[in-house]
């Protein structure tokens, strides 16, 4: 592919704009590109795809998808589509050579995920899917040295709550009912929506593979919701080395009221992440020279698939997370809400 060899720009497309925020990100990041080419951009509402194409300075907008990934003059795409869409998506463009950066989740089912996983192995092609950022952080990369460090000991359990509302925004600032919210293209609702980046985080910074899943699915406040799309979750993750993960992450949160904490618990000592401390972390453990619990900077949350991809085609190198990652990210999720629902623990099959 022309845009992968020296002195050639990376040619990316853009498939939807369902998942904006997805979409847009990464038009942005490829506008500020100096070596992508951002080629085309596909949206279900054509004049949303062209208004995106002009703003970013792609030279075609378009409202199909299908025809986007069965191009051979594109290197990467992105597939900000609605998850029910992105399996068929992925394999064409699989089939086409081209690298992909994948919504999140990946398919609404395990056999979606496979059929996904099979297409790339057998091209070949770089995969990232978006629950995956967090291993693109400075901040986050700052958080697993201290851990493969033995900061704190040694890890032994995980806390993460987020609490939001539901997603109405069809677009910014354009309220309106969502796909997120419709069983037919989404696995869940208000827990798998931003849990599956926790379930890879924990996976990343344990060095680790959940082994079962249980808890509670409900629908506590927004009683209007279809059956299949809870807003609220709360998931008990064992890992295989022995490590436990509590992940309560819901759609009740009042209108710009969203709170977000992460903790990480080691034999040793503790990682704190919370509101009241933006930028930095509470920490006890091997901080030196501060004994008992201390407050410390941290970088910068800065994540950019597109540049990441990039730089992996231009140097030859891999990407953090790839496809097995993304699929083992939905296979858990996808057991917590079978265990939930049968009021059960359930291993995650290997």
């Amino acid at each position: 592919m022309a845009g992968t060899k020296q002195g050639g720009k990376v040619r990316l497309g853009i498939v939807g704009l369902d998942h904006w925020y997805i979409g847009l990100d990464a038009a942005r990041a490829a506008a500020a590109h100096p070596d992508v080419d951002l080629v085309v951009v596909a949206h279900r509402d054509a004049a949303r795809a062209q208004e995106t194409a002009e703003r970013f300075g792609a030279a075609e907008a378009t409202s199909d998808y299908a025809g986007v990934v069965s191009r051979d003059d594109l290197d990467v795409v992105v597939t900000a589509c609605r998850t029910s869409d992105n399996a068929a998506l992925c394999v064409e463009a699989a089939r086409h050579g081209t690298h992909i950066l994948s919504v999140k989740p990946i398919g609404l089912t395990h056999q979606e995920a496979a059929r996904i996983k099979d297409a790339v192995e057998q091209a070949g092609v770089h995969f990232f899917s978006w629950e995956s950022g967090y291993r693109l952080s400075r901040r986050y990369q700052q958080l697993k040295s201290w851990i493969d460090e033995g900061r704190i000991g040694r890890p032994i359990s995980g806390l993460y709550v987020l609490r939001v509302g539901t997603p109405t925004q069809v677009w910014p600032g354009v309220q309106g009912p969502t796909w997120w919210l419709d069983p037919a293209h989404a696995p869940g609702g208000g827990w798998v929506d931003h849990a599956i980046y926790t379930v890879d985080l924990f996976r990343w910074l344990f060095g680790g593979e959940v082994v079962s899943a249980g808890g509670t699915v409900a629908t506590l406040v927004h009683k209007e919701l279809k059956p299949g799309i809870e807003d609220f979750g709360l998931a008990t993750l064992t890992f295989g080395g022995g490590q436990v993960a509590s992940l309560e992450v819901t759609w009740t949160g009042a209108p710009g009221a969203s709170i977000t904490a992460t903790h990480i618990v080691g034999s040793d000592g503790a990682i704190v992440l919370d509101p009241s401390a933006p930028g930095r972390a509470t920490v006890s453990g091997r901080f030196e020279p501060f004994s008992g619990w201390c407050t410390v900077p941290l970088p910068n949350d800065d994540r950019d698939p597109v540049a990441s991809v990039v730089t992996a085609l231009r140097n030859g190198t891999s990407l953090p997370a790839g496809v097995a990652d993304a699929c083992r990210n939905l296979d858990v999720c996808l057991t917590f809400y079978e265990a939930a629902r049968a009021h059960c623990t359930r291993e995650v099959s290997p």
